[in-house]
């Protein structure tokens, strides 16, 4: 009876190891990556939360196809730093990278306008950053 105790209790820590080594995620409130992809597809308002010194990802369909050029974005720079504008998937899409730098509360704001002159720049996307140590 000792001997199936044993072995069921080493089992059950095999089991135990083999579930969380191979789980490669660390919670976030255990210090793990608290990195925010946001694919902002549809709607015009969105909203994240994410900690200080984090990356924010924002993906999202480039506009030219519509017959819209990107015309600037806006956010508080003392909370977040642009890192990167990079289009991917054929062009088709932009990737805007960000990384949080203190605490508080802002939006990124995305205009884009129709590329013929005379048209002024409409909002495409705000994103609502909550920023928390």
């Amino acid at each position: 009876m000792r001997r199936v105790y044993r072995l069921s209790r080493a089992l059950l820590c095999l089991a135990f190891l083999a579930l969380f080594s191979a789980c490669s995620y660390m919670p976030r409130m255990l210090g793990g990556p608290a990195d925010v992809d946001l694919k902002l597809d549809g709607e015009q308002k969105h909203a994240t939360d994410l900690p200080v010194g984090k990356r924010l990802t924002l993906d999202m369909r480039d506009p030219h196809a519509s017959g819209y050029v990107f015309a600037g974005t806006s956010f508080d720079p003392a909370l977040l730093r642009l890192d990167n504008i990079e289009p991917y998937d054929g062009s088709k899409r932009i990737r805007y990278a960000f990384t949080t730098l203190a605490e508080g509360e802002c939006d990124v704001v995305i205009k884009i306008r129709k590329e013929e002159p005379g048209y002024r720049p409409d909002v495409y996307k705000r994103i609502t950053v909550i920023i928390t140590k």
